[in-house]
């Protein structure tokens, strides 16, 4: 009877390591589906980070300049990394073109004779001083501060769905005089 017990054990450990190893495989593809998920997940963050990041590279590229004057869509290419591939190069719309807010002028109080920036704001001494009550410019210089908003929209070169659009406000200083 324990020859007969013995061929009946063997059988059950082939079964039993049948079923180890199946259970084990699920367990290996399960895991290689998850890592699959997060390096999409991980591309994918990584490709908005670095629309965001081109599209603030381009409304800095725009605030450098003087866009008051020149205020017009345009379009800007940034290469992220600076490798000159084109993986890296990403498109970058300035639409709507940089828009003015509102434009407040600078009393001449709030001005520092010192600073080279204030210097030109600052009116000739006889139209301040003409001794009329009324005729000065009610305590404004000849400068304002006027404030823009940025629109930038960024194109990843890879992936044709996926657009990141950056808002920034701006203020500069414009003559007096100057309208939205």
């Amino acid at each position: 009877m324990s020859r007969h017990t013995r061929q009946a054990q063997r059988g059950a450990i082939l079964l039993v390591s049948m079923i180890f190893l199946v259970v084990l495989t699920l367990i290996v593809v399960s895991a290689i589906k998850v890592t699959n998920v997060n390096t999409k997940l991980a591309t994918n963050l990584q490709i908005q980070k670095e629309s965001e990041a081109a599209a603030q590279q381009a409304i800095e590229t725009v605030i450098s300049t003087d866009f008051t004057t020149l205020a017009a869509p345009s379009s800007v290419t940034v290469d992220i990394n600076n490798s000159g591939q084109p993986g890296s190069a990403y498109v970058v719309n300035l639409t709507p073109a940089p828009a003015c807010i509102s434009v407040k002028p600078i009393k001449i109080s709030d001005l520092d004779a010192s600073n080279a920036q204030d210097v030109p704001c600052y009116a000739s001494g006889a139209s301040q001083n003409s001794g009329i009550v009324g005729a000065g410019t009610g305590g404004d210089s000849l400068c304002a501060n006027s404030n823009w908003e940025i629109t930038a929209t960024a194109a990843a070169p890879s992936v044709a769905t996926t657009l990141t659009t950056a808002r920034q406000g701006v203020a500069t200083r414009v003559a007096l005089g100057s309208s939205c």
